[in-house]
């Protein structure tokens, strides 16, 4: 007898959204499913993939591309090679890079046979995504992100005021008409809501997606090894001194005064946040950050240099937990 069609959610969103974070509320807070996660990275060190929580089924990462495009071929092998296990998963959900098109994703569950189309759920950062859609670099890639949204959630609604937040409704409502929107913090969203019940058609026609694309033409990824332990001071004045054409950065360092112990930087726009990472009991990850940007942004070595500056005391303190 044939298996039922698999169903496939994707979560996607601008870089710093969220999705790992909605990734991980879902994998803890469900009991009994067996996921297979598909997270891809655009950098070359996949490092949602490290951050993704421990859960019952496998967790797959592709990094250093985009799964709507150039890494497209590898995610149909994954998804073929899945489906066609003897024990598959119970349901598939793929963590979108942060500049990925969601929609093009999803829409490879529409054509596999062994395959039902979920919803895509797309965050919007309330605090970035207003400069966001006016900056010319950014706008197209925004814009059609939440243009795929069959759900599209407000998040971190708690750092904006409220006519922000009105604002930041208004675009989102233009962008996605059709899809409800759902204000939350933190990702905080009931879990009942993030699966459809019934079939789900494709996201409504929105822009063009037909057309091809690559993202590496509009961003750059570039990956600085953390070598030597950091000042803490150093590396947040480093951090927040970066130009605008830096986006986002995260990875894993190692502090001063405490070298053996892993630290996880996040950095969204200016919002810098830096604390202690346990590996939970696997292998640690490398220490590395990975920065992604639009092409003018700076070169590795330069980046290196921002954060490496004379060591003039360890700087740690407890304002990094």
């Amino acid at each position: 007898m044939s298996q039922e069609p698999i169903p496939l959610s994707v979560i996607g969103g601008f870089l710093g959204a969220g999705k790992t974070t909605l990734l991980n509320r879902l994998l803890q807070g469900t009991s009994g499913v067996r996921y297979a996660v598909i997270v891809n990275d655009f950098g070359d060190l996949a490092i949602d993939g490290d951050l993704a929580a421990e859960h019952g089924g496998d967790t797959l990462t592709f990094a250093n591309g985009c799964l709507c495009c150039t890494l497209g071929d590898s995610l149909l092998t994954t998804l073929n090679d899945l489906t066609r296990r003897d024990a598959p998963p119970d349901h598939i959900v793929v963590e979108a890079s942060g500049v990925a098109d969601p929609r093009q994703i999803a829409d490879m569950a529409v054509l596999h046979p062994g395959l039902r189309r979920d919803l895509s759920i797309v965050l919007v950062d309330a605090e970035t995504i207003l400069e966001q859609a006016r900056d010319e670099r950014l706008k197209e890639t925004v814009e059609r992100q939440a243009a795929a949204a069959d759900l599209l959630v407000l998040n971190k609604c708690d750092l904006v005021a409220r006519d922000r937040r009105a604002k930041v409704r208004d675009w989102a409502a233009r962008q996605a008409p059709e899809a409800p929107l759902i204000e939350t913090e933190h990702a905080r969203l009931p879990l009942e809501l993030l699966f459809a019940r019934d079939e789900v058609k494709p996201a409504g026609p929105g822009r063009d997606t037909a057309k091809g694309h690559d993202h590496g033409a509009l961003f750059r990824s570039r990956s600085v090894p953390m070598v030597r332990p950091l000042d803490l001071a150093a590396l947040r004045a480093g951090l927040t001194g970066l130009p605008p054409s830096v986006l986002r950065a995260k990875g894993f360092v190692s502090l001063a005064g405490k070298p053996e112990n892993l630290h996880l930087v996040q950095l969204v726009g200016r919002r810098l946040r830096i604390h202690a990472w346990d590996a939970g009991g696997r292998a640690p990850p490398r220490r590395e950050l990975v920065f992604v940007g639009t092409p003018d942004m700076p070169s590795g070595e330069w980046l290196e240099r921002a954060l490496y500056p004379p060591v003039v005391g360890t700087g740690l303190d407890n304002s990094g937990e």
